[in-house]
Order: C-alpha cells, then structure tokens, then sequence
C-alpha cells in the first residue's frame, strides 16, 4: 500500500468531518493573570483547529498579595457532553494515570501509621519486600518475586512489563488479579530497567483491604478527599453518572489511518467502564475529578503536603517529597532542547523545562486524556483535562503555553511541534510491508485453528474464522461473526479478501481481537475495543456505538498441528506485552519466542 502524501494528511488531520455530537466553537469561561486572553485565543484556535471536544484548565501559584495567598484561575472551553453541555470548572473527568499519585500518598499514609506499625509488630516500609504483605503475591521468576519491595512496584523497575490486557475485572476483585501475575512473563531482571505497570498499582491498591480490612476507594477518601474538600472526586462510575457532570469521552470511531480512514467523531456514551468494572483499576487509574478539586490537591503538593487555606497537615511532608524523589530513569535523553531527561518517582515524573524544575504525570483512557503538572521551585501548577481521544498534544502545547506566559519565557510554537510529531507517526503507521503475492497458506488449514486457548492471567479466546461476512465454521462462532458490532468490524476490514479471524476478547481495554492472515503462520493482530454491547444492554439506540483500534497492530503466529494438537497454540508476538526501551523478539520459537502463550485448553 501506498503513502499517503503530506497534503493528503494533513487535509486528513485538520479536515472537519461529519460528527455525531453538536459542536460549537468553544468558548473560554476565565480571563485574567494566568490564564490570560491570548491564552484563551491559543486554547480556542486549538480546539478549532483539530475538531477537538473539550477541555478543562485549572492553573494555581501561590501568592501572598492576593486573599487566601493562592491565585487560582481556571478556564473552560468547547463541549462536556453529547448534547452540547459546555465544560466547566466541575466538569468530571477520567483523569487515568494521574490516579497512580493517590495511590502513592496512600503507600505514604500506611507508612507513617504508628497504630498499624504496633498491630503488625513491625513498620512498613518502601523497602518492604511485597511478599511480606501479600500472601496472594507470586511472580514466573523466583528470584524477582523474593526481591520486588513497594519501592519497586511504585517506580516501575519489577522487569515485569505492562501486560495491560491481563487486567480486567474478576469475580475475586483484585485479590484474584494478584494471583493470576505467577503466569506472565517478565521481560527484564530486577531493578534492570524502567518498565510502565499499571499492574503494580493495582497490586498495592489492595494494602488497605489486606492491612486494615478496609477498601482502597474508601480509604482514599477518608484520608485524601475529604481532608482536602475534593467533594467532587469519586472512584465509583454510577455515582459520577449520577450527578450528571461526567464529560463523555470523544473517539473517531472506525479509524483506521493505516489505509487513511480518519472515521467519525463520536461521542463514548455510556463512560467505557460500567458500575463495578472499575473497580479493577482503581489504583492505577480510577479517580473522576474535576479541575476545581484537582487545584486543591496541585496546592496542597506545592504547600508540602499541607491544606493550602488551614495549612493542616493532610499528608507528611516527607511522604510528599519522598514520593517526588527519582528513582528509575524514564527518558534517558531530552527530547527537545528546553526539557531534560526524565526520572521517575512514585507516580510522578521528574524533570526541568528552560531551568525551572518540573514533577508531572500524563493520564490515558479511552476519551480522556489529561496532565497534571507543578513546578515546585515556582509554587505554580497546572492542569489540563481533555475528553477527547485524540486531544493530548493539544493539552500539552496548552500547559507549555501558559508556563511560557507565567514564567515571562519567551513562547515556543508547542502546537507545530506536536503537530510534525503526528504526521510522522501516521506516516511510520502507513509504512508497511505488503502481504506476499500470491499469499503463502498456513501449515495448517484454517480450520484446525479454531478452538479454545487459554492463558493463566489473560483467559480463554476462542477464534472464530471467517468464511464469508455472515458465517463460521461452528454454531458458536455464527452467532459471534452476525453480532452487529462483528459486522461492522468486518465491513472495515480485508475480511473480504484476507482469510481472518475474530476473537471475542472483553478485556478493560479490548472486546474483540481480529487476525488479518499476512503470510504462512503469521497473523496481524488488533487489539479492538467497541461499547455497542454496554450501550445494547442499557437501552441506546444502536446507532451511537464506538469501534477504535484498528490501526494497532501486532503479530500472532500460530503453532501446531492439526486441530487435536494438544500443543497447539497462539503465540502473541510484536510487544503485545507492553515492554519499555528497545524492543527485541524472544530467543527461539514457537511457544519459547511468545511474549505471552494462549495453549489449546
């Protein structure tokens, strides 16, 4: 296939295009010191510019001039809701990772509980070997599962890589997630490398529970929100539901820029997590907060852990600075000039912009995407939240912009930076290698692929092939294939012309898996997340529905006989598993070179 030229992608990029929510040129709610009205244009011409949704800006410094000594400003633009409903400083949102930092506090918390030292008979620590707390903790290697300490786990250096799509929610809760880590492969020694894990998170979410037989969410907000009047801030999706100020998420649904489809800009209705799923991710990415509360707790950091109004102590200032402190390198190198390399602490990021040194996180789940940042040296902070899939480089050119004006810098064209970043992406996405002409067949016929396969953490898949757009080879994988939102993946794709399988997957981040056939054994794999099944139960029109991630792609290759080959199986290849630094194949082949092995059950 051929690349698209650079006008062709950008007219792809800018293009306003037929959208399912109303869309009104946004208008910013705040002028003043901070967030000034050249700020307010920028915010405005972004979001025009690039058909976003919304976002929601809250940007706090201290200062002893003005009542209260926090000026605190916030901004407000474009559209929360499908019906219109513009964002405002109460608008909730997803804000994913930058959840990790609660959890972290609450490590702290447990800490520097003297009464839980004196019931355990000795003090947890950040050095505390986690197999000493939680008895449901085991590892594949040995020694890593003897060594991981909390510090560990927080700052992301276990040589467990991210294996995201193992997480989803059980019947046994979290409890049973942390046992079910025994079976995923490791892909580093201990301590040898920084590698993301929202799976740590969820693990250490669990101490409460374990410790004090009380739950995470509950624990957060006895000792975070409620302190700090963060009244707003929820883990629980039917309560943010509820009070009816939950931003809808925005995806470009069937987008698939591999082949230059940019699809349709579609409001996520209802939120992608429904009551009682969440609780799975809750450590690592549950809060729904809003800018207004996320003010107070940026104040409180910069306040070193005091109420920045009471000045009451919330969390110890050594907890606040301990959990800032770098401990795993994250980016080795600057990315550009004015930044440096990067550490990482406990939920926190570590690093300078133009001299002024920085602590920030990003946030990433389906529709939302935020950053919560404060330079600590400057008792300034500032936060972005977007409801748009696509809206993180508008985010981050927008805090860039506001730091530019409050530090009298002079201002770098943030925007056109990340701009030249995503056309290479899409660029490098659309640089493939054709299928062989004529195709090579499997070793086996298609047929002898079907089946059940299991993984010790991920579960069971049961591929279905497709004959034709209507039919399978099995009754269970007719009624699989006829599903709507199976027909509509099927319309998108090479089904018609590549032999393909499609995998029911219902995962936190993932339905259905779809095998497009490349060549001999060898399968490209995506990973697609579609809601027309939470909306269908809970009485939405049909039409609505969002279906992302078709221009991810992986390979899966599979191995074995004939269909009765008890060691016959899928092997998920191509950094399924979510390694950080330079990605290598494994040694061998087969079931030896599978980041992770579903085996014929």
């Amino acid at each position: 296939m051929g690349l698209l030229s650079l006008a062709a992608l950008l007219s792809l990029l800018f293009a306003v295009h037929a959208i399912q929510i109303p869309f009104q040129r946004p208008q910013g709610l705040s002028k003043g010191v901070l967030i000034t009205p050249e700020v307010d244009t920028f915010v405005n011409s972004q979001l025009f510019q690039w058909n976003s949704s919304g976002l929601s800006v809250a940007v706090v410094r201290r200062d002893t001039s003005v009542p209260g000594a926090w000026n605190v400003e916030f901004g407000s633009y474009g559209t929360a809701q499908a019906d219109g409903s513009p964002v405002t400083p109460d608008t909730l949102f997803a804000i994913a990772s930058n959840s990790k930092l609660f959890l972290s506090m609450s490590v702290g918390l447990l800490i520097k509980n003297e009464s839980l030292a004196e019931a355990r008979g000795e003090k947890l620590r950040w050095d505390t070997k986690i197999k000493d707390v939680l008895p449901e903790w085991g590892l594949m290697d040995e020694d890593i599962q003897n060594g991981v300490m909390i510090q560990d786990m927080l700052s992301h250096r276990t040589g467990l890589p991210r294996h995201d799509y193992s997480g989803f929610a059980r019947d046994g809760g979290v409890s049973e997630m942390i046992s079910t880590l025994k079976f995923l492969r490791p892909s580093a020694a201990l301590r040898e490398q920084y590698q993301y894990n929202n799976l740590m998170y969820e693990t250490l979410s669990y101490l409460p529970q374990t410790l004090l037989n009380q739950t995470f969410e509950s624990y957060i907000a006895e000792h975070l929100f409620a302190p700090l009047g963060m009244d707003s801030s929820t883990y629980s999706v039917a309560e943010a539901e509820a009070r009816g100020t939950l931003a809808h998420g925005i995806h470009w649904t069937m987008q698939d820029r591999l082949f230059g489809i940019n699809g349709t800009k579609t409001a996520t209705v209802p939120y992608f997590q429904r009551p009682g799923e969440e609780r799975i991710w809750a450590g690592a990415a549950g809060v729904l907060t809003s800018a207004r509360d996320l003010s107070t707790w940026v104040a409180m950091l910069l306040n070193k852990g005091r109420h920045p109004t009471t000045n009451e102590t919330v969390i110890p200032e050594d907890v606040v600075e301990h959990v800032a402190l770098g401990v795993s390198v994250a980016a080795g190198k600057a990315t550009y000039p004015e930044l440096s390399p990067v550490v990482y602490g406990c939920g926190q990021d570590r690093s300078s912009y133009r001299g002024h040194e920085l602590i920030e996180h990003g946030g990433s789940n389906p529709g939302f995407k935020t950053q919560v940042a404060r330079f600590p040296n400057d008792n300034l902070g500032v936060i972005v939240l977007s409801n748009d899939e696509s809206g993180g480089h508008i985010l981050e050119s927008v805090k860039w912009k506001i730091v530019d004006h409050v530090f009298g810098l002079e201002s770098i064209d943030w925007a056109q930076r990340y701009a030249d970043v995503l056309v290479e992406g899409i660029r490098k996405n659309q640089d493939v290698t054709p299928r062989p002409s004529p195709p090579v067949l499997p070793s086996v016929p298609f047929a002898a692929m079907e089946g059940t396969f299991s993984h010790g953490a991920y579960g069971p898949i049961s591929p279905c092939f497709v004959l034709s757009a209507t039919t399978g080879l099995s009754p269970a994988c007719t009624a699989v294939l006829n599903t709507s939102v199976v027909q509509r993946i099927l319309s998108s794709s090479e089904a018609a012309t590549v032999p393909t399988f499609i995998v029911p997957f219902k995962r936190t981040f993932s339905t259905h898996l779809r095998f497009a056939h490349f060549a001999g054994n060898t399968f490209n794999a995506s990973l697609l997340w579609s809601n027309s099944d939470a909306r269908a139960a809970e009485g939405y029109d049909e039409d609505g529905d969002v279906i992302v991630g078709f221009d991810e792609r992986y390979v899966v290759e599979w191995v074995g006989g004939e269909g009765g080959d008890a060691e016959a199986g899928w092997a998920f290849k191509d950094n399924f598993w979510g390694k950080a630094g330079e990605v290598r194949p494994l040694e061998g082949k087969g079931k030896d070179a599978a980041e992770v092995w579903f085996g014929r059950v």
